[in-house]
């Protein structure tokens, strides 16, 4: 697929099509290029009331909370560029990943090792800013990012809610992995880390299996991800509500009306997660009260801070520069 895109751009280089009225590529036909997305945005991200959003690459998250970085035997010598630094031939996939989530490079969750709520107040009783005592923290060490301990009880993800997504079957790489380690069910595992690759950079533990405690799973067909879910949520299907539909392969959004009224105990997403967020607030109420949060957010494509990076980026966790935010870190 690479190649095929590299040969598109090649041609249209060349053909001086580049900057031409109708001259561009439509890549799946506009994929992630979502005509009203100044609208649908705050939406999808409840930009209305939370800012900014904790968001999370699924590769990264579940190549190491399915500890599938334990069974690792593509070796980054195999793919590294013959013009690159041999240093980094010692790396494993998974500190590449640790290294790209703390210096900014993909978002990272959890973020970090504790409570960020926690981390705030720390740093407004000990009379600090917190974006200051946080770096510092991370500096001296005395606080980490959760990705260079992936199986620290304290960075494991406790609930997933899977939304509409048959992670444990079709959606989901490395099923026998998710089974093991993140469900602690039976699983298929057959092959031991023996002989895999180890990594030099993130804390190694014994393997831990299951991590989560519970799982959600919102959905109106019986997937495998249905058949293993703690809970399963009936939502209504295509013809039984008023719905907005969309996909990252198409730049258009797709109206739903309700042609009948959905059957037995089901419901639209919409009146579930109302049911969702009106519970919780009953529940968590007088628990929370008012707190300030801290939110590392990556360093986004093709801005300032992005670009203002060198060409042969510093890591600050190994002292090559100082960590500051938005420049060197997040």
């Amino acid at each position: 697929m690479d190649m095929t895109y590299r040969g598109i751009i090649n041609m249209l280089m060349l053909c001086g099509c580049i900057g031409q009225s109708g001259g561009g590529w439509a890549h799946y036909v506009g994929q992630e290029k979502l005509r009203p997305q100044t609208g649908w945005a705050p939406l999808a991200f409840a930009a209305d009331w939370v800012r900014p959003s904790r968001q999370m690459n699924g590769t990264s998250f579940f190549y190491a909370h399915t500890s599938q970085w334990r069974h690792e035997k593509l070796a980054v010598n195999e793919i590294l560029c013959p013009t690159a630094d041999g240093k980094m031939a010692n790396m494993s996939l998974i500190d590449y990943n640790a290294k790209a989530e703390r210096m900014g490079w993909l978002p990272s969750a959890p973020q970090l090792s504790r409570n960020p709520l926690d981390v705030v107040a720390e740093a407004k009783k000990a009379g600090q800013d917190p974006i200051s005592y946080t770096v510092n923290g991370l500096k001296s060490g005395q606080l980490d990012m959760a990705c260079n301990d992936p199986d620290n009880p304290s960075n494991f993800p406790r609930n997933m809610f899977v939304w509409r997504s048959n992670i444990l079957g079709s959606s989901g790489k490395g099923h026998e992995y998710f089974l093991k380690y993140l469900l602690g069910t039976q699983n298929a595992v057959m092959g031991s880390e023996e002989h895999c690759i180890k990594p030099q950079e993130i804390t190694v533990r014994p393997a831990a299996e299951g991590k989560l405690d519970l799982l959600v799973v919102l959905d109106f067909r019986m997937s495998t991800t249905c058949l293993y879910g703690d809970i399963v949520l009936p939502t209504a299907t295509w013809y039984e509500k008023d719905d907005l539909n969309t996909s990252d392969m198409h730049p258009f959004i797709h109206p739903l009306s309700e042609a009948v009224q959905p059957l037995w105990q089901a419901k639209s997403d919409w009146e579930i997660y109302k049911g969702f967020a009106k519970k919780i607030s009953e529940i968590g109420k007088d628990y929370p009260g008012v707190q300030q949060d801290l939110v590392l957010t990556p360093l986004m494509h093709d801005t300032p801070q992005e670009l203002g990076q060198p060409f042969d980026p510093r890591d600050w966790k190994k002292g090559e520069c100082e960590p500051v935010p938005g420049k060197t870190m997040y």
